[in-house]
């Protein structure tokens, strides 16, 4: 294809040059790819994004990359979190920034970037578009088609895995794997595939291996081994969490939480937090917050441990955002007990800001401001200390 050859061989003259971007509503963008026949460069970033402002500085603004881009594409760019930018962050999915996507005429997806890169190995990503039979989406079409040979469903993973796309990375990676004879499974290349890929519990290969680990531990090591199977527990609540408070993909969330309560059944030193953080995920999505808040109360009074704050805090950010109001002052008496305990300066911030959001929320508004400011404060302190600061919560 003739855009390829932009690739290496587009000419070099003038200086200075940059991706220009064209503005436009999406209809009208849309409408333009189709008449030109071309395809869509959509830069989905935030005014925050420090990786964003970095390609947008250091990247398009190259010679070459803008040469490729202007003369191949019709480049656009949305704020994700203003005007029509929120919308279309929901119609493609977009949750990690940056992200840039290579749409055509009608809308579709052909290609997607996540995060950043330097000039070269951009524009060689970009050049994929240019191939959909080569993209995930055009490898999607193979698998779901029934093409379920070791060369596509990997090319496959691998492209889920590069595009941020876990859940679906996830499914793909089961229909691979379950079809693979179980003593496979075992083998170094493998083993070595399925802790890259395998994310999901609910998946039977996932489970002969569980019920194998001493085996894999003796092979592979114990603490290796050990750390999969729990990251991969930690990381499917998230993701059953993620999966209701969108209420996408619900049959997959309920299918892995019950694999996880029939894998852990047994006990493990990280059973009962995982199981305890996958109850208080379905409590939510059943909305039962008198359940909630009693094992939220009883994990207080019992628990020991040093996962006890985070694990309220989350939680009770959680009541705020979803609870009726009637449950706000319960939130703000654990925020306050809480701070009690002296804890540090990444804590402090956690609990100021729930309590600020929980003032908002009831309607008082100048002592969420001061609380506001106080959260501000600590997060200057910790940034001159060069310490971590927790991500902001929405009010």
């Amino acid at each position: 294809m003739a855009a390829l050859a932009c690739l290496t061989a587009l000419s070099a003259t003038g200086q200075n040059r940059e991706i220009v971007f064209k503005e436009a509503d999406w209809k009208t963008q849309l409408a333009n790819a189709k008449k030109e026949n071309k395809l869509i460069f959509f830069d989905a970033y935030t005014s925050w994004c420090g990786p964003c402002k970095m390609m947008a500085k250091d990247v398009f603004t190259k010679d070459s990359v803008a040469d490729l881009f202007n003369q191949t594409f019709i480049n656009v760019k949305y704020d994700m979190e203003k005007g029509e930018g929120i919308a279309l962050k929901d119609k493609f999915g977009v949750n990690a920034f940056p992200t840039y996507l290579f749409i055509n005429g009608d809308g579709e997806v052909v290609h997607k970037i996540v995060g950043s890169a330097p000039a070269g190995e951009f524009m060689q990503e970009a050049g994929k578009a240019l191939k959909p039979e080569s993209t995930v989406f055009g490898l999607a079409k193979k698998f779901d088609g029934g093409d379920h040979s070791e060369a596509i469903a990997l090319a496959y993973l691998e492209g889920l895995d590069k595009a941020y796309e876990s859940d679906k990375m996830g499914r793909v990676a089961k229909v691979y794997f379950d079809g693979l004879p179980e003593t496979a499974l075992m083998e170094t290349r493998q083993w070595d595939l399925i802790q890259k890929y395998l994310n999901t519990p609910s998946s039977s290969a996932f489970a002969y291996l569980y019920a194998h680990k001493e085996q894999l531990g003796t092979k592979y090591g114990a603490d290796k081994v050990e750390g999969y199977f729990q990251q991969t527990f930690n990381r499917s609540v998230y993701s059953i969490k993620s999966a209701y408070e969108k209420k996408r993909e619900l049959k997959d969330a309920q299918e892995r939480a019950a694999a996880i309560r029939k894998l852990l059944a047994k006990g493990t030193e990280y059973s009962k937090p995982i199981l305890t953080q996958l109850d208080l995920t379905e409590y939510v999505a059943s909305n039962q917050w008198d359940k909630f808040s009693a094992r939220l109360n009883k994990i207080w009074n019992d628990d020991s441990s040093p996962r006890k704050n985070a694990l309220i805090l989350g939680a009770a950010n959680d009541m705020v955002s979803m609870a009726p109001v009637k449950y706000y002052p319960q939130a703000l008496n654990w925020a306050i007990q809480i701070s009690a305990t002296n804890p540090d300066l990444f804590t402090k911030i956690q609990v100021a800001d729930l309590k600020k959001r929980v003032l908002k929320k009831q309607g008082k508004i100048a002592d969420a401001e001061a609380m506001g400011l106080e959260a501000m404060a600590l997060r200057k302190e910790a940034s001159q200390k060069g310490q971590m600061t927790p991500p902001m919560m929405k009010d």
